[in-house]
Order: C-alpha cells, then sequence, then structure tokens
C-alpha cells in the first residue's frame, strides 16, 4: 500500500537497520536485536552506544505511556529531529540515535566510529535549527528518503488507505531512542515535542535504560507482546578479527573468538541475501512465470502431482485412522 508522504514502513529488523546506517555513511556501528536486558545478555553485546525500542502505539489507554522531563535539545546539546512525514519513524529513531553518539578514532581498522560526509552534512547544516526545522530537513532530504524506501516491502497493489476498512489496518507500532548524552539518559521520541530526561547516568547508563525500559514494557497488559528492542553497538567483526590474529590471546579464548566470529559472519551473509530480496521487486517475475505456465504441460504435469501427492496423504490418513 503507497502512502501519499513518499515514505514507505520500515521492518524492525537488525539487518535493516545496520544496512541503513551502512548505506548513509556511518561506519563502525552494527544493529542487532536484544531479547532481554539482564546482565549476561548485555556482556555479549558490548560496548552498546543506543538503544533502539519499538512498542505497540495504545492510544488513550495509559499503555505505553513514558514519563519523564522534556528539555530544550539546545540547551542540552542533543540532536533532535522531530518526525514530520508519517511512516519516517524508523529512520528518525535512528539518525536521533547515531547523531548523539560520539565518534571514536581507533588505531585499528574497521574499529573507529563514524557517521560519514552525508551526516557530517546534515549536522553542521542543522546546527542551531530547532526540533521541527530538523525534522523537515531530514523529511526534504532525497538521499535519506530513498534509502529509507529501499527496504520498503513491495506490493503488486496500490490502494487508497481511506478505502480500507479500519478492522483491516495494521496495528500501529512506533520506534523511539535511548542513550546518555553529556552524562544523562534520554529517550529521543521523533513524536515528542523535545527530548525526554529520565536520569543522570551513574556508573552504566544500561542500568537506567533498563529501569526505564522495563517500567514502560509494565505499563502493559501481562503477557503482551507489544515491542521489541534493538541494540546500536560497536562493529563486531573487525575487532573478533583483531584479537584472533592477536598472539597473546590464550588458545582457549581464541576458540570461543572464532566461534563468535563465525556466527557474526553468517548473520551478515544471511542479512545480505534478505537486503537484496527486499530491494528486488519479485513479482513481475512471479506473475511471468505464472503467466507462461498458463495452459502448459508443465502446469498440468506439476498440477496433477500434487493431486497425487495430496491423496496419498489423504488415503494413509484414513487407513491409520481406521486401524487404531
Amino acid at each position: 500500500m503507497d502512502d501519499p508522504s513518499g515514505w514507505s514502513l520500515t521492518e524492525s529488523d537488525p539487518q535493516v537497520f545496520s544496512e541503513l546506517l551502512r548505506e548513509l555513511g556511518v561506519t563502525g556501528l552494527q544493529v542487532d536485536d536484544l531479547y532481554t536486558l539482564d546482565e549476561s545478555t548485555l556482556a555479549t553485546l558490548r560496548p552498546i552506544h543506543a538503544l533502539i525500542f519499538l512498542f505497540k502505539w495504545v492510544g488513550g489507554a495509559g499503555a505505553g505511556e513514558s514519563v519523564g522531563v522534556e528539555i530544550d535539545p539546545l540547551e542540552g546539546g542533543v540532536w533532535f529531529a522531530n518526525q514530520v512525514i508519517n511512516n519516517s519513524c524508523a529512520t528518525v529513531a535512528a539518525l536521533n540515535a547515531v547523531m548523539n553518539i560520539p565518534s571514536q578514532v581507533s588505531p585499528h581498522a574497521g574499529e573507529s566510529i563514524d557517521i560519514g560526509p552525508e551526516l557530517a552534512n546534515l549536522r553542521d547544516f542543522g546546527a542551531g535549527m530547532g526540533s521541527m526545522d530538523l525534522g523537515h530537513v531530514v523529511a526534504s532530504s532525497d538521499r535519506i528518503r530513498e534509502v529509507h524506501n529501499s527496504f520498503s516491502k513491495t506490493s503488486p497493489f496500490s490502494l487508497d488507505p481511506s478505502l480500507v476498512p479500519e478492522r483491516e489496518k495494521e496495528d500501529a507500532y512506533h520506534f523511539v531512542a535511548y542513550l546518555p548524552v553529556n552524562g544523562v539518559l534520554y529517550e529521543l521520541d521523533g513524536l515528542r515535542a523535545a527530548p525526554i530526561m529520565h536520569a543522570a547516568v551513574e556508573g552504566d547508563w544500561l542500568d537506567q535504560a533498563r529501569e526505564t525500559i522495563e517500567a514502560r514494557i509494565a505499563t502493559y497488559p501481562p503477557g503482551s507482546v507489544m515491542f521489541n528492542l534493538l541494540a546500536i553497538r560497536s562493529a563486531a567483526v573487525p575487532r573478533l578479527q583483531r584479537q584472533i590474529a592477536d598472539p597473546a590471546t590464550p588458545a582457549h579464548e581464541r576458540l570461543a573468538l572464532q566461534d563468535q566470529l563465525d556466527h557474526e559472519s553468517q548473520k551478515a551473509s544471511q542479512g545480505a541475501v534478505e537486503n537484496s530480496l527486499r530491494r528486488h521487486n519479485m513479482l513481475p517475475l512471479v506473475l511471468g512465470l505464472l503467466e507462461a505456465l498458463h495452459g502448459s504441460k508443465i502446469k498440468t504435469e506439476v498440477i496433477d502431482a500434487a493431486r497425487t501427492k495430496g491423496k496419498e496423504r489423504r488415503d494413509k490418513a484414513k487407513a491409520k485412522k481406521e486401524s487404531e
């Protein structure tokens, strides 16, 4: 379904976010699913620089509402853009996160963190702007919109959203970012007028983030599955490769690191395939094949074979039931 805004819906998939950041020029970061906030899970993903929280929008019910103090982003030193376009909340949340992650220069290849020239120009151009103006700058960027839309689902139909019955419309989900800026934990929600200040960071910022997010989840009915959590962390592969190649790394640790590297490589390879499928519209090919098969001998043979297998399964099930 096309949206008149020109921006498509984005999946809550870590490989989509990782590739989106790479396409925008960000280096040294990747995005991963975070299924729990316990310390053992966090330890495998550190260092974590930001969290992206996806939740179901339940208007008027009190569920999912965030409690905090809104602050002026310019006074707090926070880069914050409002969401001014429908369906853009995923990219806005990602930008609100990475634009506040400090750059890091590392002597090791692939381990430096940098937002790249595209976003650096955006940051310089928007210096001193208010949140709404920054939101319009993001929305008017052809490059950001093109990258965002490159991961949209393809559909052979284009429907007017106003013609879709209310009961058939998808649930509304929304992305927000959590991260520390200048020693304070902030929630960056593009639909709010300003950043939400939650707490001063004392020690590990993830401790405050865990409490804040768990409190928010607790506002939903028990057993609800209405949210997802992504972690923006330092790229794992360059670090793992360096540690494995380091002669000082003990042999038993090297084996564990190799397992992690294999997992990361497999995950990246699978993600590349999935993103490639997202970016290529296979529907014309499928429709063309169906048209070519129409009335052909191949089509008849396939249908006859499927009917034969189906009959065999039904006969076996019937015979088994009669023998019991």
